[in-house]
């Protein structure tokens, strides 16, 4: 079967959402499935080095574009100029590859792009359009309305419960985020890498998070800087971030933090991940759950790390 993944998504990209969506086209193709992805390209590269740089080594057809920035910066996003772009390359890459079935996450006016005969499955992780309202939000109902071979993914109950009653006949399933096996590294290469990578070695037990960083407090990055400064027995590596968010943090570390046990890498290969979560003992995800009228609690979240951690048996 041909799918082609519309995404918005820069690659390679600092940010977890974008691993999610090489890990769908990844599993896509080793299913045996022809996958095509479209996005936007961070610089010039070659295909099989974007993927090579999430550790992706399956087959899948990249249709990365770059748009000046004269017609992709915060005035042009407002008229939606960019996604019009995108839209127009959407259309040209689906009458191309000539799709048997349209995935999609994080577009939404590139989806009208799409053929009515072409079944679309669109992936939630929290109410997006909806929540705010406005032309997206009607835009998102319409487009659900029309599209008679339509279905929705979304990972937990809660959001499926709360779009039924906004789209009662539409087809609304629930596929839990899930981790991929874990990779099996040597004992050779677990040492050299604690060896040459992990900092603070000196200390005995090792507490870990991964993921991305942000500078508002949903992550929770600074109950691990509080925690460190409480626990100083034990060393706290915080692994992931843009260089922005890091220096926050690390800021926010020094000033709570007197013991030397707080520790960040920035955004590392993803590649890397096993050999971080091998040398764990503990890992963290305290997430903030931030409430609003149109956002219970806790409606979408359903963070990827979880799973991760679970397979790797990390308490």
């Amino acid at each position: 079967m041909k799918v082609l993944y519309l995404s918005r998504a820069i690659f390679p990209s600092q940010v977890t959402h974008t691993l999610s969506i090489m890990r769908m086209c990844k599993a896509f193709s080793d299913s045996g499935h022809d996958v095509v992805l479209t996005g936007r390209a961070a610089k010039p590269m070659a295909s099989s080095d974007v993927l090579a740089s999430y550790g992706i080594t399956s087959n899948v057809d990249l249709r990365l574009q770059r748009t000046p920035r004269l017609l992709d910066n915060r005035a042009t996003r407002k008229i939606f100029i960019p996604s019009l772009l995108f839209a127009l390359k959407a259309r040209g890459v689906a009458g191309a590859v000539r799709p048997d079935i349209a995935y999609s996450r994080l577009t939404l006016l590139e989806l009208l792009a799409i053929p009515k005969n072409v079944p679309l499955i669109y992936e939630m992780h929290s109410p997006g359009p909806l929540g705010t309202g406005g032309i997206e939000g009607m835009l998102l109902r319409w487009l659900i309305q029309r599209h008679d071979r339509l279905r929705l993914v979304v990972t937990t109950n809660a959001l499926k419960q709360s779009l039924q009653q906004t789209f009662p006949g539409v087809d609304i399933v629930v596929a839990r985020l899930s981790a991929e096996r874990p990779v099996s590294t040597s004992a050779d290469t677990l040492a050299r890498f604690r060896t040459e990578q992990l900092c603070g070695r000196q200390f005995k037990f090792h507490v870990g998070y991964t993921g991305f960083l942000d500078t508002i407090g949903l992550r929770g990055t600074d109950i691990i800087c509080q925690a460190a400064s409480r626990t100083p027995q034990a060393a706290f590596h915080v692994v992931g971030g843009e260089p922005e968010a890091v220096a926050y943090w690390r800021d926010y570390g020094a000033r709570h933090n007197a013991h030397d046990n707080l520790f960040f890498y920035g955004h590392r290969n993803p590649a890397e991940m096993p050999l971080f979560l091998s040398c764990f003992d503990v890992v963290l995800a305290p997430l903030q759950f931030k409430t609003s009228a149109s956002a219970p609690a806790g409606l979408g979240m359903s963070p990827l790390k979880i799973p991760q951690y679970m397979s790797y048996g990390k308490a």
